[in-house]
């Protein structure tokens, strides 16, 4: 899909690749919706699960803010994201497609809440607690819209690490002490 694009992925042309049947890939997967779908929750679980790593083997004095931003980045540049926003924007015309990617998108979100307290617990600061749904929310969807921007071969219209950098000044004043390691580091 990442290839040829939402329209031009087929069934038989995923089941060729793989090296399986149509009929054992139809067995496992009734419809195009649910092979797709089922490959971007597979690589979203993925993603997750390697955040969390990540971020636990952070070096105890690292910036936990901008290793946070920049770990998310890197991710949005790889072909997940890619598989995501064609299968996204292919759900708004197909209602057979709309409903498992509406599913999908409420599981990752719910996945990302669970990672962001682990790794940022809830604090009080000047503003008041920390929402921390919405401010996923918002970190997502700079994320998507910076590598949505750049979905052209060798296009890049935004000064990505202008803005990025930006994000981080501006979460990093909301957020305040949220930003801290475990150990006391920035």
């Amino acid at each position: 899909m990442v290839e040829v694009g939402f329209k031009a992925t087929t069934t038989t042309e995923v089941a060729h690749r793989a090296g399986v049947s149509l009929g054992a890939l139809l067995h496992h997967f009734p419809t195009k919706a649910d092979l797709l779908t089922g490959a971007v929750a597979h690589s979203f679980g993925r993603r997750i699960e390697d955040y969390g790593l990540l971020m636990a083997d952070l070096d105890p004095g690292a910036d936990r803010l901008d290793a946070a931003i920049d770990l998310l980045w890197s991710m949005y540049a790889r072909p997940t994201f890619t598989a995501w926003h064609e299968l996204w924007v292919a759900a708004r015309t197909d209602p057979d497609l709309a409903a498992p990617m509406i599913e999908l998108d409420r599981q990752f979100m719910m996945a990302s809440e669970r990672v962001y307290a682990e790794l940022f617990p809830t604090t009080e600061n000047a503003q008041g607690k920390l929402d921390m749904e919405i401010g996923l929310h918002l970190v997502y969807a700079l994320l998507a819209g910076l590598s949505t921007s750049q979905s052209i071969p060798g296009y890049e219209p935004l000064r990505t690490s202008e803005i990025l950098d930006t994000f981080k000044a501006m979460l990093r004043v909301h957020l305040g002490a949220t930003t801290r390691s475990p150990s006391g580091g920035r």
